[in-house]
């Protein structure tokens, strides 16, 4: 059975906290995110932990990361035991895919 066409086979399944953390990166253009134990770091607001969504994301081209980058004034709290410190941010890929979610909706 033939899809709608829209989205040209580039299909991308995302759990609910990769789509939370995507909807975060559309309101802030720059997150701060740490490595630890070879893996990105990402702590929310609400104090909730992300490592596969970030991994997620990244593998997906919606989001970089750069350690490269720190977030200047961010003071890295809950990061300590990351030993690096950067930035993630959309891609244009990543803005693309979040602008379909607003039109679109979101598919459980």
């Amino acid at each position: 059975m033939a899809g709608c066409g829209g989205c040209g086979g580039n299909e991308i399944i995302l759990t609910e906290k990769a789509i939370g953390l995507l909807e975060e990166l559309g309101r802030d253009a720059f997150l701060p995110v740490g490595e630890r134990d070879g893996k990105p770091f990402y702590i929310s607001e609400s104090g909730e932990t992300y490592s596969s969504a970030v991994t997620a994301l990244v593998l997906s081209g919606l989001a970089d990361v750069d350690y490269d980058l720190p977030l200047v004034g961010f003071d890295y709290m809950g990061y300590d035991s990351c030993q690096r410190r950067g930035s993630m941010a959309l891609t244009k890929r990543g803005q693309d895919a979040l602008e379909a979610l607003g039109v679109e909706g979101v598919r459980t």
